[in-house]
């Protein structure tokens, strides 16, 4: 039983107790100016009364019922100051005043209690009508807090704080605590307490009680601790039923209001980034179409040089390596515009169904002739495997994933290129390896991201842009397909790309 109902049942029972010496007290001194007995036995009902009214329960008034009904009897009715030798008559009057007693003690605490849910309802609704109110409109999760807080302090009167948890279920190194009206967002977090409690089931009551606080943890529609709520077990511990239902729904009410607010941030965090992306996308395309022009015409520039100038001499050589750079630039300019393109979907592909050998074949042949000294080693299936797919696209992607592994490996070592089949899942994979020194942990996570290069001693491996394999990735999402890094797994050093596409079947 909750302190505070302990309380209200020995203050009812006092307050019970004292009603009824009272009656007997004044209906004995009346008794001594010969008072009629029907004066008399109207201030033991109106005790019965007074107690149905003043107390909380029908408990109460019954008890008062009893007692001042054998009161009555022991000291009203002849003969006087004894049980023994009672009369029919006031045998009956006796019986009559403890039926009516209980009948008005029965009404007047309905109507008592009547009146109290009903008081409760309003002050209930007014509490909660009062955080809603207040809780509308507002932007920020400190807002919430502060309002939360104070709404609770001051329906309950009582010190309060809330400790907000991260996504992944941790608490955060300080809450908010308000005391003495006065609010304190730095209140530091104990550190040793893990809170596995709040990762269990809700409780049924919908706190739990520890041995300086009671505490109301709120979470996500999905079931994610988002904070909780705490008040000092010295005022919670008074609370009654009706208050903590109270409470439970007030903090129920902050909850959604807080899961509104997590989510909005969320959304606009999520905007914000598209916004950053679009926007990001955009400068690139711009500023890589206003080099084209430029770079093409020192290109252009640089050939006519080239012709001029004897093949030997310095200034021949000083045009040549202008010439390799500002290719390397317009390659550049051309990778960036292509993956704007990818990733904004403005790639017309035509899609048909290719056989998925021819198109390997296809872009090995076209490695063969750019790296004639690097053996492209290449290994198909004895089935014909097809799949729907831009071909020229997939070629590309062939390309650029053969000639990342020739900047990334030794040219005395074979790049090995793999058709098959992947086992009861209906795709065709396409494996790229290389003998070089592989990919690390934190380069497997990164090498999709744009402009992300890795560090190699092979030569031309610091001449890499970071946009090849982006591109690369951006092409399979296209196609409905995969494409993946890591390490090969027969034992020897080297990285391995892999892509995937939906086998085609005749």
């Amino acid at each position: 039983m909750l302190k505070g109902e302990k309380y209200q049942r020995l203050k009812d029972w006092l307050l019970t107790f004292s009603v009824c010496i009272l009656c007997i007290f004044f209906a004995q001194i009346l008794r001594q100016y010969d008072a009629p007995d029907e004066s008399l036995c109207c201030i033991y009902i109106l005790g019965v009364v007074l107690v149905s009214y003043w107390s909380q329960g029908y408990i109460y008034g019954a008890a008062a019922s009893v007692f001042l009904a054998v009161s009555y009897f022991y000291f009203i009715t002849a003969p006087v100051m004894a049980f023994a030798h009672p009369t029919l008559y006031n045998i009956l009057t006796t019986g009559l005043m403890l039926i009516i007693s209980l009948l008005i003690s029965s009404i007047t605490s309905k109507v008592k209690t009547a009146e109290i849910q009903a008081r409760r309802r309003e002050e209930r609704s007014q509490v909660l009508y009062r955080l809603t109110k207040d809780l509308a409109g507002v932007s920020s999760l400190d807002e919430v807090i502060n309002l939360t807080l104070f709404n609770i302090h001051q329906t309950f009167n009582t010190d309060c704080r809330l400790l907000l948890f991260d996504e992944n279920g941790k608490p955060q190194e300080n809450f908010v605590l308000y005391e003495n009206g006065i609010f304190n967002p730095k209140a530091p977090t104990d550190q040793t307490r893990t809170f596995e409690e709040y990762q269990k089931p809700k409780s049924e009551t919908g706190y739990f009680v520890t041995s300086t606080q009671y505490e109301w943890p709120f979470y996500s529609p999905q079931g994610k601790i988002i904070g909780a709520i705490a008040i000092p077990a010295t005022n919670a511990s008074m609370f009654t039923e009706q208050d903590f239902r109270t409470i439970n729904t007030m903090i129920e009410t902050a909850a959604i209001v807080f899961d509104k607010i997590v989510l909005e941030t969320k959304q606009e965090e999520s905007r914000m980034v598209l916004s950053q992306e679009r926007y990001k996308t955009n400068l690139l395309r711009s500023i890589s179409h206003d080099l084209r022009t430029p770079l093409a015409g020192i290109s252009g520039t640089c050939e006519v040089l080239m012709e001029m100038l004897p093949e030997n001499s310095k200034e021949y050589d000083l045009a040549a390596s202008i010439s390799k750079e500002t290719s390397w630039l317009f390659t550049l300019v051309q990778n960036v515009l292509s993956l704007t393109r990818l990733q904004n979907g403005q790639v017309d592909m035509k899609k048909e169904v290719m056989v998925v050998e021819d198109v390997v074949n296809s872009a090995v042949e076209t490695m063969n002739v750019r790296l004639p000294s690097r053996p492209i080693q290449v290994v198909v299936p004895e089935d014909v495997l097809a799949a729907q797919m831009d071909s020229a696209l997939i070629k590309q992607v062939l390309i650029n994933l053969i000639d990342n592994a020739n900047k990334y490996s030794k040219n005395s070592t074979p790049i090995e290129v793999e058709v098959k089949e992947a086992p009861d899942s209906g795709q065709v994979e396409v494996s790229v390896s290389d003998h070089g020194i592989g990919l690390s942990p934190a380069a497997i996570d990164k090498v999709f991201k744009m402009f992300y290069t890795t560090k190699s001693t092979a030569p031309g491996a610091l001449r890499g842009f970071g946009l090849g394999l982006p591109i690369c990735d951006s092409i399979m999402k296209a196609h409905g397909g995969t494409i993946k890094a890591g390490n090969r797994t027969d034992g020897q050093k080297g990285a391995v790309f892999t892509i995937t596409l939906p086998k085609y079947s005749f």
